[in-house]
């Protein structure tokens, strides 16, 4: 399917504001297509369901996460046609949350490998998905304090945590 085509269908879909990049690269300056799609948080499992119409599976790469003060925006990147020659059309799904109601539904239901993304996203800036099983820490000390998100921009990082901190890394060079 090419950009067009997959537009059309994001656009006949949902409300959403899409926007496509194209760059050349390499010696044969082979045209990569990446597409924006800014979504409503309502709609935002719905349209991963729908990136299934698009292809039998689509590519999960990661989720990323941008503090605006105010809100965080996640950017979901995904690929479809991913190991065609030529095919692979990324797709990056931006959904913006209000820091004060920092929850959005889980994908590991569709894409079980968006666990481990979630779950960085849920340490590091308190992000909540609805329906995520294991929230544990994956990078911070099981007992780093609870509220304190080292990613985001309002976070003051005390210097007792990074005491903490190194305590804890100290204590386990030791062992």
């Amino acid at each position: 399917m090419n950009v067009e085509d997959i537009v059309k269908k994001i656009k006949e879909n949902f409300e959403a504001d899409i926007k496509v990049q194209r760059k050349s690269h390499g010696v044969k300056k082979i045209e990569e297509e990446t597409l924006f799609v800014r979504i409503k948080r309502e709609d935002f499992k719905k349209f991963v369901k729908f990136l299934f119409e698009i292809e039998k599976y689509p590519h999960f790469s990661i989720i990323s996460a941008t503090d605006f003060g105010e809100e965080i925006e996640l950017l979901y990147h995904f690929s479809v046609g991913y190991g065609s020659f030529n095919g692979e059309k990324m797709i990056s799904v931006g959904v913006t949350l209000p820091k004060n109601d920092l929850k959005i539904e889980t994908i590991t239901d569709l894409i079980p490998g968006a666990l481990v993304s979630e779950r960085e996203i849920h340490e590091m800036v308190g992000v909540e998905f609805i329906g995520l099983k294991d929230t544990r820490h994956m990078f911070l000390p099981p007992d780093w304090p609870e509220g304190k998100y080292p990613w985001r921009r309002d976070e003051t990082f005390p210097s007792e945590m990074l005491n903490k901190l190194y305590e804890t890394w100290k204590e386990g060079e030791k062992k």
